[in-house]
């Protein structure tokens, strides 16, 4: 059984008796960590090493069933996709000017318009008009 079947197991008490003592340790770390979000004491008291996964798993399902009829909105919580960041690359008489003025190599100068492309845009525009 997977990760999201055993959380989603526990509010269901049919589903529950299908739930493996091995996939319930196997999944132990995953379940601890969600876990963490809305009860991180709790959650920390269960990092010991020689403590059973097997009953602390057990311990989340009976704790969160009591406490909730369905999953809470913190259990399962959406990825959002990282945004493309739009990066500057100047053009090859600025990026030649600063790399020989402020000895720079062009790695930072790709560093820099990658993550201040609107400043670095700004100065490489005011560079420009200066060379002509």
């Amino acid at each position: 059984m997977e990760l999201f079947d055993i959380l989603k197991a526990f509010f269901d008490d049919e589903k529950w008796k299908e739930v493996s003592s091995y996939d319930k340790s196997r999944n132990f770390f995953m379940i601890n960590r969600m876990m963490g979000i809305a009860f991180p004491l709790q959650s920390n008291a269960f990092n010991n090493t020689k403590i059973d996964p097997v009953s602390v798993v057990d311990y989340w399902k009976e704790a969160l069933s009591t406490k909730y009829k369905a999953p809470p909105g913190w259990f399962f919580t959406s990825t959002k996709k990282k945004e493309k960041s739009e990066s500057f690359f100047p053009e090859e008489e600025v990026s030649e000017f600063i790399r020989f003025r402020y000895e720079i190599s062009s790695r930072e100068i790709k560093d820099l318009g990658k993550y201040f492309p609107k400043q670095f845009k700004e100065f490489s525009k005011s560079i420009k008009d200066l060379l002509g």
